[in-house]
């Protein structure tokens, strides 16, 4: 900031009593804000990036530290933000962001003092930074008519875009008079022809909150789009959503597509195998990673989509690229005997070391586990070992709850009761390895020989075995209640099988309980609190119960 303009600003700063505010924390007195502000007015092109980001994060614990300290400062953070000259303007528009609050418990002085700043705040939505331009219209975004206004003005791409999908939400959230609704319906109309292909998908994006049959209906020119090499590109330069830092790829954003499309899943698994067939057509990595990815989202959640996921993964299965074959694999394995048919194809992989960019294991891993998951034979010799050797020298897991990741051991050998014979001896020479490495799946094997029946400890071991702990069952009149419950909101009750215990215990099922259990059984959805691969085999086990319960009088 040059001039006169910065000679005020630092004047005014000066004037504040900052030693009256206090300390934020021990590290922070109020009297670190002036010093922090110079050092961020003081960056320019050639001040190394540490610095600006040590900077930008000691003024946010200053401002959002305490209500005080950010009232005084904020008017200065919009000077700084305003400034073209400063280094790191879209953070400093999101720090102002977060000063705004949300409404509700937001210091009243604050609050004051930032509307008096918004007339000057409001001047950064016609910045010449497109950046920041994105950046601001976050304070915007839940306001139909302002959104609409930069609309008829904007011409950059890159904030056309994240405009337009956030001007369909608000509009979708907000009661809009009839002439208002229909000026955004005719903006985003208007959009399905425009010249550039990224801001038709993005209209049709848009329109979701408004017209759930958009996307559906849109299905073919949005293929077309997505599929077009030369306009591949385009969406990692130009698309970009309020929330995000960086711009969604081509990839990113058939992925939305392909979620907005869940609700019809007719329309999402043939969006799917469309990608499919046209990233082995033209030879597109990317595009077949898309489809194998969407695929398991869409098997995770609902089990109907089996018989279209079947063939898609087991097409994927000789993929050159080993990310999609991993994931094939283990598509295949999550469906378990419906994978039957592609048994010998998967043998043939055993040996396959190829693996995922960000998860464990190989091919070979999955497509062992998937044929354990058949029954078939091939799968046990050296199963025990090549399952504990990855765990060897490690102290844990660590993963995403919705990856399609490796299973835990004792989730492939559980099941295989009917092999115990000859897995048994692998079985133990592995648990006394962990044993005396006091290695971290000593439990689980032990819980994999009692769900066999055999002795889960070491000849020798006089420590008695600590099963999993279960929860008590409930009376039948609590069960029934749980069951009623769950079968009525859809949300996940974390005492849902135990109540299907005990319902099993007290040997009947009233009325309406045996009509929740038929509907809950009827239900396209993974009956599940899991989002891996567990979903899968919990709702396999939690229907075998209800087909129990459901014979009971």
């Amino acid at each position: 900031m040059f001039g006169s303009e910065a000679g005020d600003m630092w004047e005014a700063l000066d004037a504040v009593d900052w030693r009256a505010l206090g300390a934020v924390g021990p590290d922070h007195p109020a009297t670190d804000v002036p010093k922090v502000l110079r050092r961020i007015a003081r960056a320019d092109s050639t001040t190394r990036p540490e610095a600006v980001e040590r900077a930008c994060g000691d003024l946010q614990d200053l401002v959002l530290g305490s209500t005080a300290v950010g009232t005084a400062a904020l008017p200065f953070v919009v000077d700084l933000a305003l400034d073209p000259e400063t280094v790191p303007r879209p953070y400093l528009v999101g720090l102002l962001m977060s000063l705004a609050g949300d409404g509700e418990g937001v210091d009243s002085g604050r609050a004051a003092v930032w509307w008096q700043q918004w007339p000057r705040i409001r001047r950064l939505l016609d910045d010449g930074d497109p950046e920041v331009r994105r950046e601001t219209l976050l304070m915007i975004s839940d306001r139909t008519e302002p959104l609409l206004e930069r609309w008829h003005v904007e011409t950059d791409p890159s904030v056309q875009v994240a405009l337009l999908v956030a001007l369909g939400r608000a509009a979708a959230d907000e009661d809009l008079t009839e002439s208002m609704d229909a000026e955004v319906r005719a903006v985003l109309d208007g959009l399905l022809h425009d010249e550039n292909p990224v801001l038709r998908v993005a209209a049709v994006v848009a329109s979701s909150p408004l017209d759930p049959q958009a996307v559906p209906r849109a299905v073919p020119e949005l293929l077309e789009i997505l599929t077009d090499p030369v306009v591949a590109p385009r969406f990692g330069e130009v698309w970009y959503a309020l929330e995000c830092e960086y711009p969604y790829d081509r990839n990113d954003v058939a992925e939305w597509v392909g979620g907005l499309l869940e609700p019809d899943l007719t329309a999402a698994t043939s969006f799917v195998a469309a990608l499919a067939e046209a990233g082995s057509r033209m030879d597109d990595a990317g595009l077949r990673r898309c489809a194998v990815d969407q695929a398991w989202r869409l098997l995770s959640a609902r089990p109907s989509v089996a018989a279209a996921v079947l063939p898609l993964a087991a097409g994927l299965l000789a993929d050159p690229d080993d990310d999609v074959r991993y994931k094939a694999a283990h598509l295949l394995a999550v469906l378990g005997r419906e994978a039957a048919p592609h048994a010998d194809r998967l043998a043939a992989l055993l040996d396959d070391t190829g693996e995922s960019r960000f998860f464990d294991g190989t091919v070979g891993d999955h497509a062992r586990w998937a044929l354990t998951r058949i029954g078939d034979p091939r799968a046990l010799p050296d199963l025990v070992e090549r399952l504990v050797a990855p765990y060897r020298d490690m102290q844990g897991r660590g993963y995403d709850p919705s990856d399609p990741r490796q299973p835990d051991v004792a989730d492939v050998l559980r099941p295989l009761r009917a092999h115990a014979r000859v897995l048994l001896p692998a079985v133990r020479e592995a648990l006394q390895d962990e044993v005396s490495r006091a290695g971290w799946l000593v439990q689980d094997l032990r819980d994999v020989l009692h769900a066999w029946g055999e002795n889960p400890l070491l000849p020798g071991e006089l420590t008695p075995y600590r099963q999993p702990w279960e929860p008590p069952l409930p009376e039948p009149a609590e069960a029934a209640a749980r069951v009623l419950t769950y079968a009525a909101d859809g949300q996940w009750h974390g005492m849902f099988t135990t109540a299907l215990d005990a319902l099993a215990h007290h040997g009947h099922l009233t009325p309406p309980v045996r009509e929740a259990l038929t509907t809950l059984k009827a239900a396209d959805r993974r009956l599940s609190e899991y989002g891996d691969y567990r979903a899968v085999l919990q709702d396999e086990e939690i229907r075998a119960r209800i087909d129990r319960l459901l014979v009971l009088p």
